[in-house]
């Protein structure tokens, strides 16, 4: 098939891995990224546009989608995420017998804040549309019935066990425990816990985190920490024992797979501001060789048996329990993590073998 492939091709992100799947898997891809006008944007103007649904980077990104579409004349539209394209726009597109189809890897009706009127009003347009929330399939059967759940994954070529060959570099991502992921108050109360129990190394990346080092008050952190917070009361304030393990903003591509690799024991918090199930780090630890410790749920333990491939916590003392004993016990701990490791290469978790599930049910529902 001929694929116009549309979303956030930045190297690092999970739309950019899954566009080089299908190619992988003999289909003819052609990018068209639209998040690089909302990077390049100022704040303001971002906001703004966003805010009212009108302006110059959203006539770009409809203007450039016909325009592909014309150009390359594929045969399926594969959008990403992709909260402006307008009614009319995908109406056109569907007169020339192009398929529609729409994937997030994020809650959607889970968040107003996520929600768009463009998005609301083009889910019923589209030939099919893909989501990874379980919890979500029946809001989406409302607007749209033909609808396929796709779980998360693990890219083979980004997500593997890998270490620096700089010893500067490897001294930074080696750690006894790690958290890639951003800021949350349940986060922040359970790795404050974690930092001041173990004598071990803990090392985070993500966003989010630098409040903690000097406790500053600012409308923007203040705005984006209560969206996040999912109405739990948080308080901006130094924490010196945990600031002294926050290391940056979030890392990609080998440096991702350097920090999972590195760490003994990666924590795979769910989100707590919507009912979250499992996250692209459910698989991308294991995949890159270290134990993961994760949040208990329902689909965390389908995916993984418990103590056999991974293990999970439902609270805090659990999960600061669980890190001293597997510290404190090197041969378990690398039993499992070889374990999960095992189970994600033979169980279909990573995204190729997802994707090919994926488009064999699209062509069985008539989609193709």
């Amino acid at each position: 098939m001929k694929i116009l492939f549309v979303g956030s091709l930045t190297e690092g992100q999970t739309s950019h891995m899954r566009m080089e799947i299908l190619k992988e898997l003999g289909h003819d891809v052609l990018p068209l990224s639209t998040q690089i006008y909302w990077d390049t944007a100022h704040m303001v103007s971002r906001r703004l546009q966003q805010s009212v649904g009108y302006g110059p980077i959203i006539e770009k990104i409809n203007d450039d989608l016909i325009d592909a579409v014309i150009r390359v004349r594929p045969d399926v539209v594969w959008a990403e995420k992709q909260e402006y394209f307008r009614p009319e726009v995908l109406r056109d597109i569907s007169s020339r017998g192009v398929k529609l189809i729409h994937y997030t890897p994020d809650p959607y009706f889970s968040l107003s804040w996520k929600q768009t009127k463009f998005l609301d009003a083009c889910l019923p347009l589209y030939d099919c549309l893909v989501t990874s929330k379980t919890y979500e399939l029946e809001d989406y059967k409302k607007v749209n019935p033909c609808i396929v759940y796709m779980p998360l994954g693990f890219a083979e070529k980004v997500h593997r066990p890998i270490f620096p060959d700089d010893l500067k570099l490897r001294d930074l991502y080696e750690s006894d425990v790690s958290f890639l992921g951003g800021w949350e108050p349940r986060r922040e109360k359970y790795l404050s816990q974690l930092a001041n129990e173990i004598e071990g190394s803990l090392k985070v990346w993500g966003y989010g985190w630098d409040f903690l080092k000097d406790g500053r008050w600012t409308p923007r952190r203040w705005w984006g920490m209560k969206r996040n917070s999912g109405g739990e009361p948080f308080k901006i304030e130094k924490d010196p024992v945990l600031a002294g393990c926050i290391q940056g903003n979030e890392v990609y591509g080998d440096h991702y797979a350097w920090a999972l690799s590195g760490a003994k024991i990666n924590i795979g918090f769910l989100r707590t501001i919507c009912p979250e199930q499992h996250t692209t780090r459910t698989f991308e630890i294991p995949a890159c060789g270290s134990l993961l410790l994760a949040d208990r749920s329902d689909e965390h333990l389908e995916f993984f048996k418990e103590g056999e491939d991974a293990d999970f916590f439902s609270s805090a003392d659990e999960m600061v329990d669980k890190v001293k004993y597997y510290l404190g016990n090197e041969t378990e701990r690398a039993r499992i993590a070889r374990n999960g490791y095992n189970r994600c290469m033979t169980s279909g978790y990573s995204y190729k073998a997802i994707l090919e599930h994926t488009l064999d049910e699209m062509r069985c529902m008539g989609i193709f």
